[in-house]
Parts: C-alpha cells; sequence; structure tokens
C-alpha cells in the first residue's frame, strides 16, 4: 500500500550517505547479479573468510534475510555522477544496547573505482554514519592478518589494534589467524579533526 512505500522510501533515505564522489545507498534485488559476480572474483573473496564464489540464487537468499535483521545495514556502493554501483559495504551485528556494531564486507568490484582513495572515502562515511547517525560508542572489525595493507589502513584511521584471534578463520585447507580493531566514539570525533581521518572528510566535501 501507499504508506508502506512511502516509509520504505523513508527508510532507504535514512540509509543513504555521501560524498562529493560517492553514494552509499540500500542494496536492491536488481544490484543481486553485479554483486554475486563480484563475490565471485578470486581477488575480491581473497580477503572473505568465505573462500567460494557465489551464485544469484545465494545472493538473493542472504538478500531476503537480511531485509528482515535489524542488526544489520547493507549498502551498495555507488558513483554519485553515473550511479553506477562500484561495490558493497556493511554494517552488522549492530548491538544497540551496548552501542557497538562490526562493519566490513568491503567490495570495490569495478577495478576501475580501486584507485584514488575511493576506498578511504568508503570507510570514512562508514564511521560518521556509525558514530554521528547510529550513535555508536565503538566500532569494530576483523581482518585477516595476511591483509596487511587494510590493517595498515585502519590504524591510519585511527583504529586500534585490540589484539589477534589465532587461527581464528579456515579458508583454503587451512587456518588463518584474524586482526581484531576497535574506534571508540571519543577517538572518532578526535580524529575527524586530526590526521588522516581529517584529511579524507576535507576530500569528501570537495574542500581540496
Amino acid at each position: 500500500n501507499k504508506v508502506t512505500k512511502k516509509l520504505t522510501q523513508f527508510t532507504r533515505e535514512l540509509y543513504m550517505l555521501r560524498s562529493n564522489r560517492l553514494l552509499l545507498r540500500a542494496i536492491e534485488e536488481s544490484d543481486l547479479p553485479i554483486i554475486s559476480f563480484w563475490r565471485s572474483q578470486p581477488e575480491v573473496y581473497e580477503y572473505f573468510y568465505e573462500y567460494l564464489p557465489i551464485s544469484v540464487r545465494q545472493q538473493k537468499n542472504w538478500y531476503e534475510k537480511q531485509l528482515q535483521d535489524s542488526s544489520e545495514i547493507n549498502f551498495v556502493v555507488a558513483d554519485i555522477k553515473t550511479g553506477k554501483a562500484i561495490g558493497t559495504v556493511s554494517i552488522y551485528h549492530i548491538d544497540r544496547r551496548s552501542r557497538k556494531a562490526e562493519w566490513g564486507r568491503l567490495i570495490i568490484g569495478d577495478p576501475s573505482a580501486r584507485s584514488g582513495g575511493k576506498g578511504a572515502e568508503i570507510e570514512a562515511l562508514v564511521l560518521q554514519y556509525s558514530f554521528e547517525h547510529l550513535n555508536l560508542n565503538k566500532l569494530y572489525c576483523e581482518v585477516l592478518l595476511q591483509n596487511e595493507k587494510v590493517v595498515s589502513l585502519h590504524k591510519k584511521f585511527g583504529f586500534h589494534h585490540e589484539g589477534v584471534l589465532r587461527q581464528h578463520a579456515f579458508k583454503a585447507g587451512k587456518y588463518e589467524d584474524v586482526v581484531m580493531l576497535s574506534m571508540l566514539a571519543e577517538e572518532y570525533f578526535f580524529n575527524k579533526d586530526k590526521g588522516k581521518l581529517a584529511e579524507i572528510f576535507t576530500r569528501m566535501n570537495g574542500n581540496i
């Protein structure tokens, strides 16, 4: 009915984040074929826990489940000028009582979009939404220890290294260590005005 449609549209608008180059919007069913294609590329799933290609049917099953799950928010990343989808990112395991959540599932599926600092911009948007809109006290993430580039990027943004989860993930026939990183709200607001995170926000707002 009309009320449901208006509510759905309002919800989608709430889950829409923008920089001067990127748009993070709700995932639509029409996005599923390209997402499953991205998830099936070795250079993408190399750093995911699931070391397997994903079919469109599997992606649709996940999509339908996440629509009913209030503990996660999943975004498509799109080019703001063309509207073309270039990737995905998620905030999940949202615990509103403890005001904490995990973020990840970051994919930049379009190879042409993997340069120019877009990954850093996506991370900054996720941080902004988590601490300024969801009012979280803590945002954390898990990264495979071998993914040194991403671990280093998170630390530059102000994430703290909480420790290593030994043999935490099993993929490609062996156990992998996982790094746990986190940021608190007070650290976010401090870092937003200083250092690497401040630089990204300045660029996102089109001031440089």
